[in-house]
């Protein structure tokens, strides 16, 4: 017999205790640990890298990314993302989800009232490291953004059911493949 169940988005702050022992996210900065806003928690950038050069594929038993550069934060800690470029952007947060529980993104509006493009995937139960993110600036002009910033929200829903733990090869917060790997 199948039997529906719902599942809930947590509130932040019935996830406060849990995380202030160091479960389900790390790095989480004061303002979110002291006052959440909403039925999430607000991501911190940490670092960019550019999409450079190189092909992807995605294959039914290979893949493969371009390679990025690491760019570093001008002397005032701000860089500026470039007319049509795609940048990965690493959280200074860091996750460890237990199995009943998945988070999903979506961009700070800021991002796309600026014409940014922010694009995710669900992170799912046993995923351990930071999050990486695209960042597409769309614009003619550049766009600024500061190391530290608030640029992503996620919110943390409950799994119900038996799920296989992740252990894919982005496990640990991996920014790109360049070279042809066998997906596990």
């Amino acid at each position: 017999m199948y039997i529906r169940r719902l599942s809930l988005i947590y509130s932040p702050k019935s996830l406060l205790e849990e995380i202030r022992k160091g479960n389900i996210i790390r790095n989480l900065s004061e303002r979110e640990l002291n006052a959440p806003e909403g039925v999430g928690f607000d991501l911190r950038i940490a670092s960019l890298s550019v999409i450079e050069s190189g092909s992807g594929s995605l294959r039914i038993d290979t893949r493969r990314t371009p390679s990025a550069e690491s760019i570093l934060w001008d002397s005032n800690g701000y860089i500026k993302l470039k007319s049509n470029s795609t940048y990965l952007a690493v959280t200074c947060e860091e996750f460890e989800l237990p199995q009943d529980m998945a988070a999903l993104f979506y961009p700070r509006s800021t991002l796309f009232r600026s014409g940014v493009l922010f694009q995710s995937s669900v992170l799912p139960s046993g995923y351990i490291g930071p999050m990486t993110f695209a960042l597409t600036n769309t614009r003619l002009e550049d766009f600024e953004i500061e190391q530290g910033a608030r640029f992503a929200h996620t919110i943390l829903t409950s799994v119900s059911g038996a799920v296989n733990l992740y252990k894919g090869q982005w496990q640990g917060g991996r920014l790109v493949q360049p070279f042809d790997e066998e997906q596990i």
